[in-house]
């Protein structure tokens, strides 16, 4: 019986000294919209033309993966695309593509991977990013207020500025 025991307190200690995320956000989610918001919060602009995976471990770890079928809409901005949803190009390679061919690439396909932590208090989670498909994100870090309701998840980036949402469905 002592055994037996003992085998509980190891497992204990060996699952228990696991960095646990809360149980909410854990799970792989399938990108459905990309939102565009007025300074009100409301939707002035909707993309469905999207697939995408987004994944959370219960130990910490992330990855993303989005596309966007269409032209991509301007909804979401970064150093790589302009507000026009057009790109200035990218960056290492040394591939035989057109510039119409990079802007297609770059312009419709987004993917990086890190940790993440949660400040529930706030609703917020934080990606840290450890490779990122656009070389200059790495070891950024993106925040993004969240909501859970049911099996959809909203994300929002806390930057005021930047006025667009996206949603996932847990898969």
């Amino acid at each position: 019986m002592r055994a037996y025991y003992r085998h509980i307190l190891v497992l204990m200690v060996i699952f228990g000294g696991c960095k646990q995320q809360p149980q909410g956000l854990t799970g792989s989610w399938k990108f459905v919209a990309d939102q565009q918001l007025d300074e009100s919060g409301h939707v002035v602009a909707e993309d469905r033309n999207v697939d995408g995976l987004l994944v959370y471990t219960a130990t910490g770890q992330m990855s993303v993966q989005l596309v966007w079928f269409g032209t991509r809409q301007p909804l979401i901005t970064d150093t790589v695309m302009n507000a026009d949803g057009v790109t200035p190009g990218i960056g290492l390679g040394t591939n035989k593509w057109s510039d119409k061919e990079n802007r297609a690439w770059i312009d419709s396909y987004d993917a990086y991977f890190g940790e993440y932590q949660i400040d529930e208090k706030n609703k917020v989670v934080t990606h840290r990013i450890n490779g990122n498909l656009r070389p200059e994100k790495k070891f950024k870090e993106y925040k993004r207020s969240y909501q859970l309701t049911g099996d959809t998840l909203y994300l929002k980036s806390t930057d005021p500025a930047m006025e667009w949402r996206t949603i996932w469905v847990r898969k």
